[in-house]
């Protein structure tokens, strides 16, 4: 069979500002999954097009796939003050697909798995795979070829011809290993290089959604890699395609704070050459040591948020961040802090509160949420739900944010004037 993988997304900007383009390493993954001797693969990366619907339809006629796969990245922008959805690019994609071809077509990617039934039923794809796609994706090419029931893969979205079209999500998540190399051969690395925090290097996986990240970053569901395949893909990189700035794909690189030291030692062992950078977290066991290893391994920046609960436990929260930075500050590592505004039990107090620790801790840049992105299975979703924000979970797919009732009316003109001092600060 002829299969067509299609990166959906043209996202290139952070905060508007700063060109990110971040490669599609989970296509990049997806596509080594797909048994070559079998079957005839192409990619299509979206993210360079000027004219998306018209790229794909060309590629479609030229192409003629049996199968066609699209990634969708992100919902939105996961800006409040000037939000952007970008579910309706996929839709239109489809739509032109439909007109020109008879192939199969299915979704997956991070913003799918959120809300796998609405996702598939808006942008009108054939099925889904919701979670980590690259063993599902094999596994259900093989059983449409040999005309096989694919209806109990974990993971596959699909609809139920036999109870009027019902989108049905299977139970189960395949989880992806790191056992085949990603398909950057596939992709214009060329057009990645130097764009944004680097192109994107896994070295820990945990689960495709996790609705409350901060209660449930306890390693029970972690994929870490091997020290030696990090530093080996990282090598790749600069002998295959004369890159050495990387983003390692991780919420958290330094827990356990063990493993973030071991990669350290490997990069700075095998001499390799490259500049790195990552989100950290606050942690007990993060040390002067940690930080001064990954100075030295290459990392040229720390990325820092903050989120929780309004006020709730705020004090030890700021607390952790604030220690972080201190301890990268020790290592002349530079920092930067992502904190959101307009939590539930916002007040006006720690309004301040968290624009005081942003003065204090003088981070290289620093990101204002203004609002919280609602997501599905959250306690803000709950509370949303109670105060009549929104009526269901499926409206989610759009971009909806909560602000605190009590701090709604006057948070982002507060927010924009604090800011006017400190042109590092930026309003999303």
């Amino acid at each position: 069979m002829k299969i067509l993988l299609i990166a959906t997304n043209q996202a290139d900007r952070f905060m508007d500002r700063m060109v990110v383009r971040p490669v599609p390493i989970g296509l990049a993954y997806l596509a080594a999954s797909v048994d070559e001797e079998r079957h005839t693969l192409r990619v299509l990366d979206l993210m360079f097009a000027d004219d998306a619907v018209s790229q794909v339809a060309d590629a479609v006629s030229e192409f003629e796939p049996d199968i066609i796969g699209l990634s969708i990245r992100n919902l939105d922008n996961q800006s409040s003050l000037n939000p952007m959805w970008n579910l309706p690019a996929v839709r239109d994609i489809i739509e032109r697909i439909r007109q020109i071809s008879a192939a199969k077509m299915l979704v997956g990617g991070p913003a799918f798995s959120i809300l796998p039934s609405e996702c598939l039923d808006y942008v009108g794809a054939d099925l889904g795979i919701a979670g980590d796609a690259a063993e599902a994706f094999a596994t259900l090419v093989e059983r449409i070829d040999n005309g096989a029931d694919y209806r109990d893969i974990p993971g596959i979205v699909y609809r139920d011809d036999a109870n009027d079209g019902q989108i049905v999500v299977s139970e189960g998540r395949f989880t992806s290993n790191f056992h085949r190399s990603p398909r950057l051969d596939l992709l214009d690395m060329r057009a990645y290089n130097g764009s944004g925090f680097g192109v994107g290097v896994v070295t820990k996986l945990a689960q495709s959604y996790s609705p409350t990240p901060g209660a449930n970053y306890s390693g029970d569901d972690w994929r870490i890699r091997d020290p030696q395949e990090v530093v080996d893909e990282i090598r790749a990189l600069d002998d295959d395609f004369s890159i050495n700035k990387v983003f390692f794909i991780d919420s958290g690189f330094n827990i356990p704070a063990e493993h973030a030291k071991a990669t350290c030692r490997a990069i700075i062992d095998a001499g390799v050459r490259v500049r790195w950078n990552s989100y950290v977290r606050p942690s007990e066991d993060a040390d002067a040591e940690l930080m001064s290893l990954m100075k030295q391994s290459g990392c040229s920046l720390a990325l820092m948020a903050e989120g929780g609960r309004g006020g709730e436990g705020l004090v030890d929260r700021l607390a952790g961040l604030e220690r972080m930075a201190d301890l990268c500050r020790g290592a002349g590592l530079p920092f930067t802090m992502n904190v959101t505004f307009g939590e539930p039990d916002e007040t006006k107090a720690s309004v301040e509160r968290k624009l005081d620790f942003l003065k204090r801790v003088k981070s290289v840049f620093a990101v204002l949420r203004v609002g919280t992105r609602i997501l599905p299975n959250t306690a803000v979703a709950q509370t949303a739900l109670a105060e009549g924000q929104i009526a269901s979970e499926s409206e989610l797919m759009q971009p909806t944010f909560y602000i605190e009732p009590q701090v709604r009316d006057w948070l982002a003109d507060h927010l924009c004037e604090a800011a006017t001092d400190y042109p590092r600060w930026n309003l999303m």
